[in-house]
């Protein structure tokens, strides 16, 4: 990566997996298209009163069965909002939408969820038809029209490794190397002072030019590396400190702040969520979240379904060509007799689900659910999907027509859940 950091519009094409060669990209300059925000604003609600969707832009519409015009694009996602409010939904969470590079995977496979960025300023133009600021700020006010407010998964823990000055962006051992806490190389040093620089520019520009709501920081904890003051920049900054900000709060180099964010900063649950897996998979003690702010899940985009949850022992990721050995070995996960589709199981299953869902929605702290679970879809046990353009990602918009009883169980559950937290 040989670029611009602060370049606001990159030369890559619009077209997914079209590049060829070496991803060395240049800066271009920034003609968007005049845009008019025609007085939306967002709902701004409080936190808790907020029901988040975790969702990925392109697979919410790629799969044929969308029938949108722009499939896997920004403006393909605006067409399928009526979805998301009959659902409830007044809060979308998008999986990374900065530029990166796709191609970056396992042999035949791709870099599909995008945990990999090259810019932090650039929206993605694979996720664009020909103007990805102009699209994308489409999306956010057509969101905000539709009385939802949008987060951004951002990814400031580690990128794609650059030489020139590298000493001033990563964290690096006594030898000069890159270091690996984020488990994908090139850890970046978030309080070495043109990082933090970097950081808080970036999400002050996501703020004022694309008017998002929030973040949600990939291993947080990650940022605590190196120094400190970065967090405490990022709480105490006048524009971003206002905006919803949530930690997932650990990282892959065995670091686990949870509970140690400070005020106004949200945490990832992981412990209510492995708690509620063990209770009603094993019957074992439900355990009440420790967090003052929880953002409380039973399952995200990096791990089993919830259909799968339920359906599957252990993981089966050999289409990730890594023999198997990637994503998690401990999952709470309980077939409940057979490994995979078992139609004579299906009522048992169903059963669990609801229980999750209901302690879910139930709880203290704010409900996240992920896409594609409010009509019981599968991976077919692959617990790290990442590299996967096909079936195991894309939303199937089939069947939650085929699923309607279960499509209607998530809504009564969260028309129930805003009656009794927001009244």
């Amino acid at each position: 990566m040989h670029l611009d950091p602060y370049a606001k519009a990159l030369n890559t094409p619009h077209k997914w997996l079209s590049m060829e060669g070496d991803f060395v990209i240049e800066a271009k300059s920034v003609q968007s298209a005049p845009f008019d925000w025609e007085g939306v604003l967002s709902p701004n609600r409080p936190l808790k009163h907020l029901i988040i969707y975790e969702m990925h832009v392109r697979a919410f519409t790629q799969d044929p069965s969308s029938g949108v015009a722009l499939p896997g694009t920004f403006l393909g996602m605006i067409e399928k909002i009526p979805h998301l409010v009959d659902l409830g939904i007044n809060c979308v969470e998008l999986m990374p939408i900065f530029e990166f590079d796709e191609r970056k995977g396992p042999s035949g496979l791709c870099n599909f969820w995008g945990y990999d960025t090259v810019n932090f300023f650039c929206p993605m133009n694979r996720y664009a038809v020909s103007d990805a600021i102009y699209e994308f700020k489409l999306l956010v006010k057509a969101l905000h029209s539709a009385g939802i407010e949008v987060i951004l998964d951002v990814v400031y823990n580690h990128s794609d490794s650059f030489e020139f000055d590298k000493e001033s962006y990563y964290l690096l051992d006594a030898e000069g190397r890159h270091t690996n806490y984020s488990g994908c190389g090139n850890t970046l040093n978030a309080n070495s002072p043109k990082m933090r620089a970097l950081i808080l520019d970036s999400l002050r520009y996501w703020c004022t030019e694309f008017h998002v709501d929030g973040f949600r920081f990939d291993l947080a904890a990650t940022l605590t590396r190196g120094g400190t003051g970065t967090i405490e920049a990022i709480t105490s900054d006048e524009i971003i400190g206002k905006k919803k900000l949530i930690a997932e709060p650990w990282d892959p180099g065995g670091l686990c702040m949870q509970g140690q964010f400070p005020r106004p900063w949200a945490e990832w649950d992981g412990e209510f969520r492995d708690s509620i897996r063990r209770h009603v998979n094993f019957d074992a003690p439900l355990d009440k979240s420790k967090l003052l702010h929880p953002i409380n899940f039973v399952v995200s985009h990096d791990g089993f379904t919830l259909n799968d949850l339920v359906s599957y022992n252990e993981k089966h990721n050999a289409s990730n060509h890594e023999n198997n050995q990637d994503g998690s070995d401990n999952n709470n996960s309980n077939n409940y007799g057979h490994e995979g589709e078992c139609a004579s199981l299906d009522a048992k299953r169903q059963e669990a689900m609801e229980k999750m869902i209901q302690i879910l929605f139930q709880a203290p702290g704010t409900p996240m659910i992920f896409m594609g679970d409010e009509y019981k879809h599968t991976r077919f046990g692959n617990n790290n999907a990442w590299c996967q353009d096909n079936c195991l990602n894309w939303f199937d918009w089939n069947a939650t027509k085929e699923n309607q009883d279960w499509l209607d169980f998530f809504k009564s559950v969260i028309v129930r859940r805003k009656e009794e937290f927001t009244a």
